[in-house]
């Protein structure tokens, strides 16, 4: 496989990921729409008889997790396309480029939340929220390597 290919893909894999986050933040995907799966869920770890509360609370720590964990995704995918094949070395540039990419399409979402969603509304918060995802998954790339280049025999 040639580089360029492997590049390709790795820049692909962001756009899917901001394609896909995106959609999540349209209608479709409203409490409204996602409640009966959710309710699905909720029943079938904690059974058929879950009250009403319960569900609520779960169904807001599940979208909390999920932006929390797909803005996590996002920014380690940009990371890896902007590291390219230079996984010896680690740039801040690299690390500080995700960050503040993640955070700014997370702003996007929420701004796409609050002004063309009918069902849906933005949240300064939920760009928090978001942007710290995408720094744990940062901190959890850069420990690795930090591991990794550390077990490596020095010459």
């Amino acid at each position: 496989m040639s580089l360029n290919t492997l590049s390709s893909r790795r820049w692909l894999a962001v756009i899917l990921m901001m394609l896909v986050t995106f959609v999540f933040g349209t209608d479709l995907f409203s409490s409204e729409n996602t409640r009966p799966f959710v309710r699905w869920i909720m029943q079938l770890f904690f059974g058929a008889g879950t009250d009403q509360k319960v569900v609520g609370g779960g169904e807001g720590l599940l979208r909390k997790s999920a932006h929390f964990l797909e803005y996590g995704l996002l920014a380690y995918l940009w990371l890896c396309a902007l590291r390219g094949d230079d996984t010896q070395r680690w740039k801040w540039s690299w690390f500080l480029i995700a960050l503040f990419a993640t955070a700014l399409w997370a702003t996007v979402d929420e701004l796409q939340q609050g002004f063309v969603s009918q069902h849906r509304t933005g949240s300064p918060w939920d760009v928090l929220l978001d942007s710290c995802g995408g720094l744990a998954a940062l901190l959890l790339a850069l420990s690795i390597h930090a591991i990794r280049t550390w077990r490596q025999p020095r010459v």
